[in-house]
C-alpha cells in the first residue's frame, strides 16, 4: 500500500474521531450546565426553607421562654399550616 494512501486514511479516521469526541464533549457540557442550574435552584430553595424553619423554631422558643400555653402551641401549628398553603 502506498505511504500517501496510508497517511490519507489515518488523517481521515483521526478527523472523524476528533469530530465525534468534540460532539460528545459539547453534549456533555450542555448537560452539565443544565444540572448545575438545577442544583443551584435546589440549594436556593433549601436555604429559603431552612430560614423559614429557623424563624418558626425561634418563635416557638420565645413562646416556651415566656411560658408555654396551649394557645401558643395552636397558633404555632396554625402558622405552619398557613405557610404551607401560601
Amino acid at each position: 500500500m502506498n505511504d500517501f494512501l496510508k497517511q490519507d486514511i489515518f488523517f481521515f479516521v483521526t478527523t472523524i474521531a476528533v469530530v465525534v469526541v468534540s460532539l460528545l464533549m459539547a453534549i456533555l457540557i450542555v448537560y452539565l450546565i443544565k444540572i448545575s442550574k438545577d442544583v443551584k435552584y435546589i440549594s436556593r430553595k433549601a436555604k429559603t426553607e431552612a430560614d423559614l424553619i429557623s424563624d418558626d423554631i425561634s418563635q416557638l422558643r420565645s413562646n416556651i421562654k415566656t411560658g408555654m400555653k396551649l394557645k401558643h402551641l395552636v397558633t404555632f401549628f396554625n402558622n405552619l399550616r398557613n405557610k404551607r398553603k401560601g
